[in-house]
């Protein structure tokens, strides 16, 4: 089992700042504010000089558009750059795509790309505040498995205000995707400040969908991500019990139960994607 420690070796870059221009139920652009903010191409790659020796790599993320949208377009440039020169990972987290980005996304040439990926309706309404659907990110899914990028889906459990609303439908096609890399499931924070902060999240839920990712898909490409109540240790070590790649930020309780059961756990400080 991977344990994932990314902290300071592997930092989040914003390419918008704090700003976002839906923001979403569960997050309100809170954390934007967590992340290293760079503003221009050039920006980008004056980082990497300066820290190219204390990092392994970086997310480049940032706010969304009102197309629901990261405008990284304008970084290919940089991000090719910086690929070609140093031997730093790459991670892009593009937020929703279509044809046009693709493009983009090859010139690029990252070493990943994280997807954010819902299986209902009124998510994208409600809680992306989007005038999109379901449909938009399933083709956007197989965009990217038709270009040979290496890809990951993501899907937090619970984000329609606690509530389990499409997550098997968004599993079950993921399952039929041949060329991603690994499913990694999020769990909704309750976050102080949004709309959510004070959502309850059933434990049981969580782990019924847990269970339903690893009947459909091998749990050896099924990670625990990093966004998720640290107070839920109990999903931690039902991941372990299932068979998952790995688990980002375990407790050492976690740790130690994956060792109790002969598991070897080894500590990568990168997302949990490479």
């Amino acid at each position: 089992m991977y344990a994932y420690y990314p902290g300071r070796t592997f930092p989040s870059i914003s390419v918008t700042g704090n700003y976002c221009e839906l923001r979403c139920e569960h997050c309100y652009g809170k954390y934007l504010s967590h992340m290293i903010h760079i503003r221009t191409p050039e920006e980008l790659i004056d980082f990497v000089i300066k820290n190219r020796n204390k990092i392994n790599g970086f997310l480049l993320s940032g706010g969304s558009l009102k197309n629901g949208k990261v405008p990284l377009a304008d970084y290919a440039v940089a991000v090719r750059w910086i690929k070609e020169n140093t031997d730093l990972l790459v991670n892009i987290h593009t937020g929703l795509i279509d044809d046009e980005d693709i493009e983009y996304l090859k010139e690029m040439s990252p070493d990943h790309i994280s997807f954010d990926v819902v299986g209902a309706d009124e998510t994208v309404s409600e809680i992306f505040h989007l005038d999109k659907g379901v449909s938009d990110y399933f083709k956007a899914l197989e965009l990217l498995d038709r270009s040979r990028l290496v890809y990951s889906p993501h899907i937090i459990i619970g984000l329609h205000f606690g509530k389990i609303i499409g997550e098997r439908k968004a599993i079950k096609f993921i399952s039929k995707l041949k060329n991603f890399s690994s499913l990694v499931l999020l769990v909704l924070i309750p976050t102080r400040g949004t709309p959510m902060e004070n959502v309850s999240i059933r434990v049981e839920e969580v782990e019924d969908i847990m269970k339903y990712a690893a009947s459909k898909i091998s749990p050896n490409k099924i990670i625990l991500g990093c966004m998720r109540p640290r107070n839920l240790i109990d999903i931690e070590q039902f991941a372990v019990d299932l068979g998952f790649r790995g688990v980002v930020l375990p407790s050492p309780k976690t740790v130690q139960h994956a060792k109790n059961k002969g598991i070897e756990v080894v500590v990568k400080n990168t997302c949990c994607v490479f």
